[in-house]
């Protein structure tokens, strides 16, 4: 056997050896890829679960009573108005209510409408961490506004009318729609866990 440069053992163990590199290499890079593609995976997993823990918590702690009590004080204040509830002008105006229409009224506001009212009140400021937005949204800062105006009013037996008033559909339409995108999500983000996509 020739043991020159030029044998034949000598470039088969060549080719062996650069097999034996490239399987190797080959290996690691795989390993490397399958690696960083698992940590990704597992990023997003985690992420995608903190979002939907978040949803979860707005949902449940904020905009889920919210919208509750929201529509209920909207079903008792059309039902109001359907009882022929003197309307917002006259109970504003200087023309003073009967003294059965100011009692009913205040029945309505001290029993059911400012205890709601108060509610609300106390989950937005007791959950502000769970507003949506980076900032307190202006229907939400007015309707807290008006609430507070409200309890002072009711505690002056000779001026009850608040000095703020209730922002109205602002506040009504902001709650509802920020309670429907939460719950949009909420169902997505769901569904994106149950079919184990990222």
């Amino acid at each position: 056997m020739l043991r020159g440069d030029g044998s034949p053992q000598r470039a088969r163990r060549e080719r062996d050896v650069t097999a034996a590199v490239i399987t190797a290499s080959a290996s690691i890079v795989v390993a490397v890829l399958v690696f960083v593609l698992n940590q990704y995976a597992q990023i997003r997993a985690e992420r995608r679960r903190a979002r939907l823990d978040r949803v979860a918590n707005q949902l449940r702690d904020l905009y889920g009573p919210l919208h509750a009590l929201v529509d209920v004080n909207e079903r008792l204040w059309q039902a109001l108005r359907d009882d022929n509830l003197p309307g917002q002008q006259q109970r504003r105006s200087d023309t003073a209510l009967t003294e059965d229409q100011q009692d009913q009224w205040m029945r309505w506001v001290q029993q059911a409408l400012m205890p709601a009212n108060i509610q609300m009140r106390d989950l937005i400021v007791g959950r502000a961490d769970l507003v949506i937005e980076d900032r307190m949204p202006e229907p939400l800062r007015a309707f807290c506004a008006h609430v507070a105006a409200y309890e002072v009013a009711l505690a002056h037996a000779d001026n009850r009318r608040p000095l703020i008033r209730h922002p109205g559909a602002a506040y009504v339409d902001y709650v509802r729609r920020s309670f429907d995108v939460l719950k949009r999500e909420h169902h997505r983000l769901l569904a994106t866990r149950r079919s184990g996509r990222g």
